[in-house]
């Protein structure tokens, strides 16, 4: 082997697999040849823990692509140890492996994930301990070596948990047993494997993550039990909302402010929420028994008002993502809403595809038809209702804007510039609201500091003044009354229109994808910008859209709405490995099914028809 050292030593991959060197074009047939490749060293066990070492060992100093020698699975003393993927080389993406453990040795009782929901909390709190181990043991750090010839790689890196729980692929827990999804490093020096210390990495760290991480033995009992229940009453929490009739709810309590702008984690010291009387509702759930805080009717337009820096903002904030569980000590937890929560917000330049804006805009000067209104460059107000409608589209049933994110001219017109301007194609969201609502079923909730004129049509006007929260309905309709505060001239309003269907392909380039952060999905040269989804929370949730849209790409036409249906379902049933392509990632989260929907609508490219 010595004249494969150094530089295009792919040869040696080359002769054994049929695959390509550094800087080749891969054939139809490598990719083949390595599938099955792969695919039988899966289904078939190695070795031993001991065999794996002394092969990592044997392998020092080799060629870098000589690790694909160890792919497949390996038995260590209890549990297994994959190899699914091993890089090709030091500069590429790190090795795709995994570690199954059955329920018997991990030791974990059988209640802690009876349910689907418990599964995931269980899943959720195994992957903070994992990540908490490579953190503290620095498992995680790559090598520091510098140059071509230096050190790289040796890292084993997991998925971040943030404070939502959220259903992932990184920790899998079935009813055969618990699967750890990772992503390691192999060493190199140079192009040159550092089989001694891969030794290290896979046959010494890896045992003792699972030993901290994927056995009951090492947990705090009373501290799960905790995890797995507060997760567990949101989630019924939810789930019960309807039966009550209600859209949202906050508990007494929660402490919503965070540490700062660009910090999701709770602030030290704010005070807590607590329900006005009048909008104070009981409900009951499993393990912590009744629940108080203040509920948001199914079907009515809220509006928060306040002074700035008073926290109505904060609670928005927290409403918009009141479709998750959060965990213990977040201060948001129980803050619930409907699934289907959406945020309508400012988005200039985006793109449109023939959404239905008549309900808000309609007779522009250049005569388009904003029945079926499209373009590449939306303004401020053409965003919003383009957002909206989508979102109704896509079956949004609770709304949330905020005055600061969203077009003052789409919210509201003062009185004067209604005489003044009569020709304005703009029919602001306070003309629309009632009747959008009664034909949709649609419930509101707007934030505002600086406009009076939703307060003769709300339902509800909540003011927070200094963070605490106040009932002030009866007092706003008596102000509107002696003040005759009109929200805007109606005349001839036609009713609020069916929502129209939509059918969309892909013809997209086969091109190479990247989710550069949480909000940026990158397509070659196009970005796709989701910096407009607040409910978005996680980079992991962006790759498995991103992985969607890969999967869809010259896709014939079809519906939107049964498009997001679909994938929905298919998770429900399948997990998420429903969105696994050819091998394991344990870096997906699932996305919101309106969440999918949203990226759609702002990919360009996509083709768009009306049904």
């Amino acid at each position: 082997m010595s004249n494969l050292s150094g530089r295009g030593r792919g040869a040696y991959y080359r002769e054994k697999y049929g695959g390509r060197g550094r800087g080749g074009k891969a054939s139809g047939s490598f990719v083949n040849n390595q599938d099955a490749y792969s695919q039988k060293k899966t289904r078939t066990v190695r070795g031993t823990l001991d065999d794996l070492a002394r092969s990592l060992h044997n392998l020092q100093m080799r060629p870098y692509p000589a690790y694909h020698d160890i792919e497949g699975m390996w038995a260590f003393p209890t549990y297994t140890f994959h190899l699914d993927h091993a890089q090709a080389d030091p500069y590429a993406a790190p090795s795709k492996a995994r570690v199954r453990i059955s329920h018997e040795h991990a030791g974990f009782p059988r209640s802690t994930f009876e349910s689907r929901i418990r599964r995931t909390a269980l899943s959720d709190y195994i992957l903070r301990r994992l990540h908490r181990v490579c953190h503290e043991r620095k498992y995680d750090q790559k090598l520091k070596g510098s140059g071509w010839a230096g050190a790289k790689g040796g890292q084993l890196e997991v998925d971040a948990p943030g404070q939502h729980v959220l259903e992932r692929t990184a920790v899998i827990v079935d009813e055969d047993g618990i699967e750890m999804r990772f992503l390691v490093g192999l060493p190199a020096q140079g192009r040159s494997i550092l089989g001694h210390l891969a030794a290290m990495v896979l046959c010494e760290h890896i045992p003792e993550m699972v030993e901290y991480g994927l056995v009951y033995a090492s947990y705090d009992a009373t501290a799960l039990e905790r995890h797995l229940f507060t997760i567990e009453d949101q989630h019924v929490l939810r789930s019960k909302l309807k039966e009550h009739g209600l859209v949202a709810f906050v508990p007494n309590g929660a402490k919503l402010a965070r540490r700062s702008g660009d910090s999701d984690l709770p602030m030290p010291s704010c005070v807590p929420f607590q329900s006005p009387p009048s909008l104070q509702v009981s409900i009951e759930i499993p393990n912590r028994g009744s629940i108080q805080g203040m509920g948001l009717r199914m079907g009515t337009l809220n509006v928060c008002i306040g002074g700035g820096f008073h926290g109505k903002s904060t609670l928005l904030s927290a409403m918009a993502l009141g479709s998750y569980n959060f965990v213990p000590d977040d201060g948001r937890e129980f803050v619930c809403t409907s699934e289907d929560v959406a945020c309508v917000r400012s988005e200039d330049g985006r793109c449109v595809g023939k959404v239905d804006i008549s309900p808000f805009i309609t007779n522009l000067p250049n005569g388009a038809d904003t029945s079926m209104f499209s373009t590449t460059n939306a303004s401020g107000s053409t965003s919003c209702a383009a957002s909206l409608m989508e979102s109704l589209e896509l079956g949004a049933d609770f709304l949330v804007l905020d005055e600061d994110t969203t077009a003052s001219n789409f919210l509201v017109r003062d009185y004067a510039m209604q005489l003044l301007v009569p020709n304005e194609p703009i029919t602001p969201l306070v003309a629309r609201a009632r009747t959008m609502m009664n034909a949709t079923g649609v419930s509101i909730l707007l934030v505002c500091g600086s406009s009076s004129s939703f307060l003769s049509e709300a339902d509800v006007v909540l003011q927070m003044d200094r963070y605490v929260m106040k009932d002030v309905t009866q007092r706003a309709k008596e102000l509107c009354k002696s003040m005759n505060v009109n929200p805007v001239l109606t005349p001839d309003l036609p009713s609020f229109r069916n929502l129209c269907k939509r059918t969309v392909s892909f013809p997209l380039p086969q091109v190479r994808t990247t989710t550069q952060h949480r909000h940026l999905i990158q397509f070659g040269d196009h970005a796709l910008d989701l910096s407009s989804t607040p409910q978005l929370v996680h980079k992991s949730q962006t790759r498995a859209i991103e992985t969607l849209l890969r999967r869809w790409m010259s896709s014939t036409p079809v519906s939107l709405r049964s498009l997001v249906d679909q994938v929905h379902d298919d998770m429900e049933k399948s997990g998420l490995d429903a969105l696994q392509e050819r091998s394991t990632d344990g870096f997906l989260a699932r996305p919101r099914r309106l969440d999918i929907g949203i990226a759609l609508n702002r990919l360009r490219g996509a083709v768009w028809y009306l049904k």
